[in-house]
């Protein structure tokens, strides 16, 4: 009886942890290059809410200023960045590096002309080869288009 009992008790053979170890090895190769896509996709989409902000902000001071141009820098508040640097905080995303980008809104039309592209770049170690930028041209359907670079702002593609 007792020959029985640890028989009952005994562990898994080494086959059987092969075959184990193997699976895990093939799931883990498989949802690792998608949990890094998800990842990359995770903070291209922060990047584009930072953007909209800035855009909706910057949409805001040219309306009620209509006919003047309005400068990035001036909707920095409003669209949650800091004032003066144009960072998010913590500081992950900084919106156009050059901040001479102005939108002005014609008073009798409503047309909105962007002088320049809005760039938001990452600047910590996860995010800082990301760019998103906002074009906006008028005549286009649809006017504003979001582009996303994954390579430090060499090449763009829709996002």
């Amino acid at each position: 009886m007792r020959k029985m009992f640890r028989k009952a008790e005994a562990g898994f053979t080494l086959i059987e942890m092969l075959i184990v170890v193997l699976i895990v090895g093939i799931l883990a190769a498989v949802a690792a290059p998608v949990y890094f896509g998800y990842t990359k996709d995770a903070k291209l989409a922060e990047g584009k809410a930072v953007v909209g902000s800035m855009w909706t902000a910057l949409q805001a001071a040219a309306q009620f200023n209509c006919g003047v141009a309005q400068t990035i820098t001036a909707s920095y508040a409003k669209a949650g960045l800091n004032a003066t640097t144009g960072v998010t905080n913590p500081t992950r995303w900084d919106v156009s590096t050059t901040d001479a980008e102005t939108l002005t809104m014609a008073c009798a039309t409503g047309l909105l002309t962007l002088s320049a592209a809005i760039d938001t770049t990452g600047t910590v170690a996860d995010n800082n080869t990301l760019v998103v930028r906002l074009n906006y041209v008028a005549a286009a359907i649809p006017p504003v288009v979001l582009t996303c670079s994954s390579d430090s702002g060499v090449t763009f593609t829709p996002c």
